[in-house]
């Protein structure tokens, strides 16, 4: 995305609190109850099919060793504790702008993002829309408009890291055996969603019948069989590697049928490493200690 050749929006300006806590128990939002618990689940050695993506795609056996990974996406309420320690300045703040997804009124063709992403003036972490939007009531979303350093510093402080590519597909699957069709990752037989996606025509007309339009609370929708939430959907995550161009995985809640549809285990996208989004966040890996 070449959003960085798109204009600034100017919007008003409003300070909003720096929401600092600890997690537990269940928020209700969208009509669900969430379960918003911060904790690590260990996730055992073995291997993952890496890049198995249905018929015809049965990936590669890849060996992953035991590691701990969080339970949900690092939340607004996790990275301001971060922040407060800190005094860490992402760099959205320290630019004054960062790219936020702007639903056009009507159908546009799909072959151009720039007709929906917007560089807009004063979006960083707390302020997910621009200047005059905040994080009051969204403490427990998973925080966004991170880049990769943002996200690597974290990690760093929490005692951990960003998952490699293989481990982040290792939690992601579970315990899978055989292959997966692609659309039941994020879908029931019903056709009722298991994650926080986009349904319905993208980018104009997002239903919400999985309880929400736009981003979630973490924890809204049922844990894989490791125990571990929103894998797929939600926000892309930050996954560890080198060079100017990063990766991303799991898709977000603007991934729909008739576009992305990356919400499975092997969804990626490649991404400018330097520009957090309004739909990119992260989870922190750690070692398991030594026995």
């Amino acid at each position: 995305m070449a959003l960085r050749k798109i204009g600034l929006l100017a919007v008003a300006s409003l300070l909003t609190l720096l929401l600092v806590g600890a997690g537990g128990g269940e928020a209700p939002r969208g009509g669900k109850r969430c379960d918003v618990r911060d904790g690590r689940v260990a996730i055992p050695a073995g291997t993952v099919l890496l890049g198995e993506d249905g018929e015809g795609r049965p990936g590669r056996a890849v060996a992953v060793k035991a590691f701990a990974i969080d339970r949900h996406e690092v939340t607004n309420r996790q990275f301001a504790a971060f922040v407060a320690a800190t005094g860490y300045r992402t760099q959205a703040e320290r630019e004054g702008a960062s790219a936020v997804f702007v639903q056009p009124t009507e159908q546009v063709p799909l072959d151009n993002a720039a007709r929906w992403w917007r560089f807009v003036e004063g979006a960083d972490w707390r302020h997910p829309q621009g200047s005059g939007s905040g994080i009051v009531g969204g403490k427990d979303d998973p925080v966004v408009h991170v880049t990769r350093e943002d996200a690597e510093a974290y990690a760093r402080w929490a005692g951990g890291s960003l998952p490699d590519e293989a481990q982040w597909e290792r939690a992601a699957r579970g315990r899978q055996e055989g292959s997966v069709t692609p659309a039941s990752w994020a879908f029931d037989d019903k056709d009722k969603a298991r994650a926080n996606v986009w349904e319905g025509t993208f980018p104009v007309a997002d239903t919400g019948a999985d309880g929400f339009k736009g981003i979630a609370p973490v924890g809204c929708f049922a844990a894989n069989d490791f125990g571990v939430h929103d894998m797929v959907g939600n926000v892309w995550e930050w996954a560890a590697g080198e060079g100017a161009v990063g990766l991303v995985k799991g898709g977000s809640y603007l991934c729909a049928m008739n576009y992305c549809a990356n919400f499975r285990p092997a969804g990626f996208q490649a991404q400018e490493r330097d520009l957090g989004t309004s739909h990119i966040g992260f989870r922190v890996a750690y070692r398991m200690p030594a026995r």
